[in-house]
């Protein structure tokens, strides 16, 4: 458990922070590349909108995964077995040809990064107290949108140097390197496995979700529709890109642009998160993603489309950290990777759906009508947000104090 002495954020620099950059890199290079390279194999956009869709389906399956696997192996285990599944999936991305056996990769891949964001969560909640876990989590999340700002920009270059699989390998062998140093930095697990409740099947989910239903119904509801607009935006962007006439590097420095703007914001947000409350910066950061994907559908030019990319991207950088920062908040002593485990499979809801919205809007009408969806999302999670009281954890937590 955490206690209340401050600890040394620089002591997590080589077991979590550089692993967290290196492997924001690996997955950023796939940014770009995946939607485009599926749609360039011969599959529809509605076809694309299901083949995406399994990635958050693999998310949710990892989140069910998550407490048995670590009631048995540990936590420190189930990070490294996750990684060897992300370089299976890398590899297979890299020989695959058809573009629907990416719906099986990409379950996979995100279901063993599912498992290994859970149990690297849950690290954090142990290990950090409650009055710096904002700081620790917003410099986790800047961390990785560090690595996801480099990561398009290269994998957008070794797509138009060497071809859309190559990525996939370069994919796998970063996420080895990530295992390096998790095999040789991460600590054994802070808490025994026999503290561990043992099940983790559908009753036990139900279980907190009844225990835990007022945050699940008022902040979960406001990170599902967060979800729901950050894949949107992963699934959008590079479809929209392309439409305007982009080649795929210029996409992937696009991300980068975005994401270098974020990085610029994680510690600023981490601040205010912990000194003003956490809806300081979850309804600014929904508001402007609401904003941007209202106006998409003037950004029939690269300037306009840019303009937009960076509204979101400051949004997007304001949220750094937030859906970790609440559901650790939240998350009580006894049952914390039970609850985080259960929170990411509600919250991961709005990434399930989101692709396939967008791909059924785009078929049955056109791309331009996807974003208004996204942006009614985006002002639901507003709404929602700003409502929520000030307290709505007793005890241990803050909520959005």
């Amino acid at each position: 458990m955490s206690s209340n002495q401050p600890v040394k954020l620089r002591q997590f620099a080589l077991p979590f922070y550089i692993p967290a950059f290196i492997a924001a890199t690996g997955s950023g290079l796939l940014l770009p590349v995946t939607p485009l390279h599926i749609r360039a194999l011969g599959a529809s956009f509605g076809a694309l909108g299901l083949i995406l869709t399994f990635a958050a389906l693999g998310a949710l399956a990892g989140n069910f995964m998550t407490v048995p696997l670590v009631s048995r192996i540990g936590k420190k285990n189930a990070m490294v077995l996750a990684l060897g599944l992300e370089m299976l999936a890398g590899v297979l991305g890299w020989l695959t040809q058809n573009p629907y056996l990416f719906a099986p990769i990409l379950f996979i891949r995100e279901m063993a990064h599912a498992i290994f964001f859970v149990n690297r969560l849950a690290y954090f909640r142990e290990l950090v107290p409650e009055k710096q876990r904002g700081r620790a989590l917003s410099l986790l999340g800047g961390e990785s949108r560090m690595g996801t700002s480099l990561g398009p920009a290269i994998g957008g270059l070794v797509a138009a140097a060497f071809g859309a699989p190559v990525v996939f390998l370069l994919f796998a062998l970063i996420h080895g390197l990530v295992l390096i140093f998790v095999l040789g930095f991460v600590p054994p697990d802070p808490v025994r496995l026999d503290a561990l409740q043992k099940t983790a099947s559908l009753g036990k989910v139900l279980h907190i979700i009844r225990d835990h239903k007022k945050v699940f119904l008022t902040a979960g509801i406001g990170i599902v529709a967060l979800t729901f607009v950050r894949e949107g935006r992963r699934v959008l962007f590079p479809l929209w890109g392309n439409a305007i006439g982009m080649a795929v590097e210029q996409i992937g420095f696009l991300f980068t642009m975005s994401y270098v703007i974020e990085m610029l914001l994680f510690y600023p947000a981490g601040w205010l998160m912990d000194h003003k409350g956490r809806k300081y910066t979850a309804v600014p950061c929904l508001g402007l993603f609401a904003l941007g994907f209202f106006l998409m559908p003037l950004a029939q030019s690269l300037p306009v489309f840019l303009l937009i990319v960076v509204m979101v991207a400051i949004g997007n950088g304001l949220g750094s950290g937030i859906n970790m920062t609440l559901s650790t908040d939240y998350a009580p002593p006894d049952q914390v990777v039970e609850f985080l485990a259960t929170w990411r499979i509600l919250t991961d809801a709005g990434a399930v759906v989101s692709p396939s919205v967008i791909g059924f809007i785009a078929s049955a009408t056109s791309l331009v009508w996807s974003a208004p969806a996204l942006g009614l999302i985006g002002a639901l999670g507003v709404i929602i947000m700003y409502k929520l009281p000030e307290k709505t954890q007793p005890g241990s937590g803050t909520g959005l104090s």
